[in-house]
């Protein structure tokens, strides 16, 4: 990096700061997101089973069940 250069610190004349240019957006640099994987039809269908056999579920067990499914999923 050439175009880096000293500067003086405004408070402390014992120090002095490096400072580097910004890069700037590079085209050939790439961002990988990895793609979104939602639950299938069969994942889907075993929430709904396991809702019919136990009638205690509320709408926050349905809301966390699908959760835990797709983080696991997805991390």
């Amino acid at each position: 990096m050439s175009n880096m250069y000293f500067e003086d610190h405004p408070t402390d004349p014992d120090k002095v700061i490096l400072r580097k240019p910004r890069h700037e957006d590079d085209d050939d640099i790439q961002e990988y997101k990895r793609p979104w994987v939602g639950l299938t039809q069969d994942e889907l269908n075993m929430i709904g089973d396991s809702m019919r056999t136990w009638n205690s579920w509320t709408i926050t067990d349905v809301y966390f069940a699908i959760e835990a499914k797709l983080k696991e999923k997805n991390t």
